[in-house]
């Protein structure tokens, strides 16, 4: 079902073959990648069967294309505000193979990160994909995400900053606000508890967050609380509903 992961499928059909599917996911990924954000989840799950694909993933390959067909004349409708602000959205999904992919998989247990970047309110950079590390709770794997998606957001601000001082406006932190809006409200306290200071339930990782806690006093971003609802990263980590996709996707995409 559309809510439901994409498993292994070990015991599933085998391949029908009547595609490439290697090459179909990886034309899928570049779209995925530069224009349709709203793809990139799916793809992800498809792309990590691309050597052993089943006949479920060939269908789930088919069920993306038939969705772009019938979304060919869409795109990304840029409408930029007149503020300069970086805003980021990083959600996680906790575990969510766990209970769909066979136990003795150690992939099942691992958690999916999912963050999107907005300039002026127009998504530049997004990403979908599963944790390297096992986390142990929510909030952890809330953390990786957010420190995965600051080594992007941090090199932005920079790039940011010589972009608009090289047309002419003065941009300074002062009339760039950037903010995390971040959902999860543990990796919120973490996040802003001063470093090297840590949450009683943080201290077996804490010390590997020291670098992008200290950049956020640094660089004096601001760490947003935001309802799940409007959480653009969810579209990265999940299988939603369809009217929570519908929604999220008008939010970043304009459609």
């Amino acid at each position: 079902s559309a809510n439901s992961p994409l498993t292994r499928d070990d015991d599933g059909e085998p391949a029908l073959g009547d595609f490439n599917y290697a090459s179909v996911v990886g034309m899928l990924m570049y779209l995925a990648g530069h224009t349709r954000p709203d793809i990139a989840y799916a793809v992800n799950c498809c792309a990590r069967y691309m050597f052993n694909p089943k006949r479920s993933h060939e269908e789930a390959v088919q069920r993306i294309v038939r969705y772009l067909k019938a979304t060919r004349d869409r795109g990304m409708i840029f409408d930029p505000s007149n503020f300069l602000t970086l805003d980021c959205y990083p959600d996680a999904d906790f575990a969510g193979m766990f209970g769909h992919e066979r136990s003795d998989d150690p992939t099942c247990v691992k958690s999916r990160t999912g963050y999107v970047i907005t300039f002026a309110g127009c998504p530049v950079v997004w990403q979908s994909k599963l944790q390297t590390e096992t986390a142990l709770s929510t909030m952890e794997s809330e953390i990786v995400a957010l420190s995965h998606s600051c080594r992007v957001l941090l090199p932005l601000i920079d790039i940011a900053k010589q972009l608009t001082k090289a047309v002419g406006k003065d941009l300074n932190e002062t009339n760039m606000q950037v903010s995390i809006h971040e959902d999860n409200a543990g990796a919120l306290i973490l996040a802003k508890t001063l470093p090297p200071g840590f949450t009683p339930r943080s201290k077996h990782y804490a010390v590997k967050t020291i670098w992008f806690r200290e950049q956020i006093v640094r660089r004096g971003i601001k760490l947003c609380k935001i309802d799940t609802k409007e959480q653009l990263g969810d579209l990265f980590t999940k299988g939603l509903p369809l009217a929570t996709f519908v929604y999220l996707r008008g939010q970043l995409m304009g459609w």
